[in-house]
C-alpha cells in the first residue's frame, strides 16, 4: 500500500498537485511510525500535522504551512530547515539535537513553542512572536538574543548556562522563570511579567527589590548589580585582612 492510500483508507480527505504536492484538509498523523524522512511532499495543512516520535535527521517534505500544531518533538533532528513557514497554533520542536533556530517559523500564532531539551546555544533565528508559552529551558544556551519580543504567556529559560538575561522578552503575560543558570545579576530581564519571577538556583540569591529594581534597568545606586555584588565581595576580602 502507497502511502497516499494510506491515507486515503485512514479516510484523511486530500488533494494532490500537478507537482506532487499534497493539500490535506484535516490532521496528518505520522508520529511512532519510524519514519526516516517524511514520505511525500506536503502543501497546506488544515489540521495539525505530526511526525514527532520517528528516526527523521530532515523536515524536508513538511507542510508550507499548518492551521493547527505542528510537533516534531523526539527525532533526531539538528536543523529546522524545511520546517513550515506559517504555524498557526503550536510548534513543539522539542527533545531532539536542534543547535539552531535557524529555517524556523517566524510566527507562532496561537499555540506555544518549545524548544527544550536540545542543544541550543542561541535562540537567534526563532519565531518573533509568540501567542502563548515559550520554552527553552534545558538547553546550553549562555544568552537570550534571539527572543520573541512578547510572550502571550509563560517564558521558561531555566537550566541553561545563562550569564545574562540580556535579550529577554520586553513583555511576558504569564510567568518568567530562569531559575538554574550562572545569573549573577537580573539586569536585562522582562520590563513587564504579569505572573510570578522565579529566579532560584543561580550564584547568587535574588530578592524582590532586585527584582524590581532590574525590571527598571537598574540595581542598587543605579549601579549595575554585578557590579555592586563584585564591591561587597572586595569589601568582605578587606575586612577579612583586617
Amino acid at each position: 500500500m502507497s502511502f497516499l492510500e494510506l491515507l486515503k483508507d485512514q479516510g484523511v480527505d486530500y488533494t494532490v498537485r500537478p507537482d506532487g504536492t499534497v493539500d490535506v484538509d484535516g490532521d496528518v498523523i505520522l508520529s511512532k511510525m519510524n519514519f526516516t524522512k517524511i514520505p511525500v511532499k506536503f502543501g497546506i495543512v488544515k489540521g495539525y500535522f505530526g511526525c514527532s516520535a520517528n528516526q527523521l535527521t530532515s523536515l524536508e517534505g513538511c507542510p508550507e504551512e499548518v492551521e493547527g500544531g505542528f510537533y516534531c518533538r523526539e527525532n533526531q533532528l539538528t536543523s529546522l530547515e524545511g520546517c513550515p513557514r506559517k504555524v498557526r497554533g503550536h510548534f513543539d520542536c522539542s527533545e531532539n539535537q536542534l543547535t539552531s533556530l535557524e529555517g524556523c517559523s517566524k510566527e507562532v500564532e496561537e499555540g506555544f513553542f518549545d524548544c527544550s531539551n536540545n542543544q541550543l546555544t542561541s535562540l537567534e533565528g526563532g519565531p518573533e512572536k509568540v501567542g502563548l508559552d515559550f520554552y527553552c529551558h534545558n538547553n546550553q544556551l549562555t544568552s537570550l538574543q534571539g527572543a520573541p519580543e512578547k510572550v502571550g504567556r509563560w517564558f521558561d529559560c531555566s537550566h541553561n548556562q545563562l550569564t545574562s538575561l540580556e535579550g529577554s522578552p520586553d513583555e511576558v503575560k504569564g510567568n518568567f522563570d530562569c531559575s538554574f543558570n550562572n545569573l549573577t545579576s537580573l539586569i536585562g530581564c522582562p520590563e513587564e511579567v504579569e505572573g510570578g519571577f522565579y529566579c532560584e538556583g543561580n550564584p547568587v540569591k535574588f530578592t524582590k527589590e532586585d527584582i524590581e529594581l532590574a525590571k527598571q534597568g537598574k540595581a542598587p545606586l543605579g549601579l549595575p548589580l554585578s557590579f555592586v555584588l563584585m564591591k561587597n565581595k572586595e569589601k568582605e576580602a578587606m575586612r577579612k585582612k583586617k
